[in-house]
């Protein structure tokens, strides 16, 4: 009798159990992103609270880890990949542009609040433009009022151009020259993500028709443009007054700065550089000017006009190029991270700009580097078409498939933003 009273018991507390399980679903299926009045802040593309289906990571939490995705541009599909760097997974791929495979993405940035802009750089025969979509639901557009809002859940589910709802403007630059570097000046409100401004520039491969533009965040709208020196702007970034770098590729070795404000443009030659490869940029906290290219990493203080360089290959002359940097954070911070051709990352001092180690990582022809919000570093192979996370206290990595011709070497998480101070 007592084994049956037990039974009995261990029954009706399961069904207890199974209710109270069924009453928490409902709950959350009815406080979901669906187009209705709820306050969910999911930021996957799935609907869970994380990127792989389960709840063992909340990405939604009131964190640095609630836009923690990096935003890889696929060029060679026309195609843009979000991939949650906590769990290492690709959650969502979207149309870039209005010109399907041929739009040629390019360069990614990422504002405080999530939501990112692509550029993409020569569509064939049509005009670069500039794309912008929200990280979470709430902030996508039920465009079809039916209740819901569509968009990608994965690599495979690649919705049509202007079919996917967090797709929320495009504007066209130029012509005549391809659009390249690409940065949000911060200045957006970090909670609702209103506000703010892009800014982007063209390269005209040394025909002097190169121009900056400064964008309306919240609508794409061009708001100001002018004449940008030099032979090819290429990798931007912006600093802590809000003011836009871009850094000279082709035979003009020299930084750029625009300002936020009056739109003066100041142009800083980078002494001792190899003028005819000039790819990544980033500022760090103290205003510091880190930029990249073909065997050399340089140090740029604006405030004393002094320049380090730093050979990265000396004993391979020709046949490395770096091309994406970063400043580290968290587990990587106090130094600054860029990757070569030949498939090694590299780690430098962030006060010397001396290298500190330099290890091997995936396949050749790596292009872009950036830091997510725990401190991993991220390197992409244009070569391998993945992306690899690179935990900096034991060279271990983990690989992360992506879409074709990865081309993507500015601000792909958001981090380089955070990173400066950022103006009130």
């Amino acid at each position: 009798m007592r084994y049956r009273l037990a039974i009995v018991w261990l029954l009706a507390l399961a069904a207890i159990a199974l209710a109270r399980c069924e009453a928490s679903e409902k709950a959350r299926e009815d406080t979901g992103s669906d187009g209705d009045s709820d306050t969910d802040t999911d930021s996957d593309a799935d609907g869970d609270t994380d990127a792989d289906g389960d709840t063992d990571t909340d990405s939604d939490s009131d964190s640095d880890l609630t836009q923690s995705f990096i935003w890889i541009a696929n060029t060679g599909e026309g195609t843009l990949s979000k991939v949650d760097t906590v769990n290492a997974v690709e959650v969502a791929r979207y149309i870039t542009g209005p010109h399907g495979t041929g739009n040629d993405p390019s360069r990614t940035s990422v504002n405080r609040h999530g939501d990112m802009v692509v550029t993409n750089r020569n569509p064939i025969g049509a005009a670069s433009s500039v794309t912008k979509f929200a990280a979470n639901k709430k902030d996508c557009i039920d465009r079809n009022k039916n209740g819901v809002i569509d968009t990608s859940t994965g690599p495979t589910d690649v919705k049509p151009w202007k079919e996917d709802e967090c797709m929320l403007w495009n504007t066209q630059i130029g012509p005549p020259a391809g659009a390249r570097p690409t940065a949000w000046d911060g200045q957006e409100d970090k909670d609702t993500g209103k506000g703010g401004h892009v800014w982007v520039a063209t390269c005209s491969w040394g025909m002097g028709a190169n121009k900056f533009y400064k964008l309306d965040g919240d609508t794409g709208k061009i708001l100001a443009q002018g004449a940008a020196p030099g032979s090819c702007p290429y990798g931007g970034a912006v600093d802590g007054k809000g003011g836009f770098w871009y850094v000279n590729n082709f035979t003009d070795a020299s930084l750029v700065r625009v300002d936020e404000k009056t739109l003066d443009v100041t142009k800083y030659p980078i002494p001792n550089a190899i003028a005819s490869a000039h790819y990544g940029i980033a500022i760090d906290s103290e205003g510091i000017v880190w930029t990249s290219g073909y065997l050399q990493v340089r140090r740029f203080d604006p405030k004393d006009k002094t320049a380090v360089n730093t050979q990265v290959k000396p004993s391979c002359p020709g046949c490395s190029w770096v091309r994406g940097i970063a400043v580290g954070r968290e587990k990587s911070k106090g130094y600054v991270w860029t990757s070569d051709s030949e498939g090694f990352l590299v780690q430098l001092d962030q006060v010397t700009g001396k290298i500190v180690k330099s290890f091997p990582v995936g396949i050749a022809d790596m292009i872009g580097v950036a830091i997510d919000f725990e401190g991993y570093v991220w390197t992409v192979s244009q070569g391998g078409n993945e992306a690899y996370k690179i935990d900096p206290a034991t060279d271990t990595f983990v690989t992360v498939p992506i879409g074709t011709g990865p081309y993507t070497y500015s601000d792909m998480t958001g981090v380089q933003l955070e990173n400066v101070v950022v103006p009130e």
